[in-house]
């Protein structure tokens, strides 16, 4: 059973770093170097550097993919000796998805459906009344699509988590998913992180945590999922509204 993540110590800085930098270091100098006086857009501008630094793979020891949910366009990597594929995500979005499952599956449920049944480690954050049954043959359609661009026999997925205030990335770690998004391994990178301080009063302390939208699946996906389409409308009966 895997306890921690077996990838290199390059590997792990290299993702680490490559994080650190694009949000401590390159969203600063943007805004340092072109005195502008806000950040307005911040927290989804800068995942244009985080996918920058991490695109060209560590040199090819990384496949590199990108791939397009809606409007949203994000960074996957594989790694053929692990047969992980990889992902970048904050916190913040990881515990807005187990707490508030969206109507239709978001594209991470795809990338980890075929991740292990370990034990978690982290309970469970969404109520059970709360929780939304999926349709496992969408999952996978999605799940092959998404990785599609890549050669070699995929196996889990690992999620590179972030956390981050004004001065820049605090915290940074891998974990394993369960098909829930539950955390069953959590490796801890934030050693590789270097430190860089940014002054109060800096307009980077107006990023808010908006990292990603959630976006909805294909017109395609969702007449499949017939039993979601009915349990929205049972949702709206009661409630009234739909978060999407």
């Amino acid at each position: 059973m895997i306890h921690e993540i077996p990838l290199s110590e390059n590997q792990k800085a290299f993702l680490a770093n490559g994080i650190f930098r694009a949000v401590t270091q390159d969203m600063p100098e943007l805004i340092y170097e072109n005195e502008l006086p806000t950040a307005v857009g911040g927290g989804l501008f800068r995942w244009n550097f985080i996918n920058r630094n991490l695109s060209n793979g560590l040199n090819g020891e990384f496949q590199v993919s990108f791939q397009k949910r809606g409007a949203w366009k994000f960074l996957l990597l594989y790694d053929s000796i692990t047969n992980f594929s990889v992902s970048v995500m904050t916190e913040q979005n990881l515990k807005k998805l187990q707490r508030h499952p969206t109507l239709h599956p978001h594209y991470l449920e795809a990338l980890v459906s075929n991740n292990q049944n370990r034990v978690p480690i982290e309970g469970q954050l969404c109520l059970e009344e709360m929780m939304v049954e999926r349709d496992f043959s969408i999952l996978s359609e999605l799940r092959n699509q998404l990785l599609s661009g890549f050669s070699g026999i995929i196996g889990e997925h690992l999620l590179i988590l972030f956390d981050y205030n004004y001065t820049g990335v605090t915290s940074a770690r891998a974990v394993l998913l369960t098909p829930t998004l539950e955390i069953t391994v959590s490796d801890d990178w934030t050693k590789y992180l270097k430190s860089k301080h940014i002054p109060k009063g800096s307009p980077l302390m107006s990023i808010v945590s908006d990292d990603e939208p959630i976006v909805k699946l294909k017109d395609k996906y969702i007449n499949k999922e017939n039993d979601l389409t009915a349990l929205h409308e049972n949702d709206s009966e009661t409630s009234g509204t739909a978060k999407k």
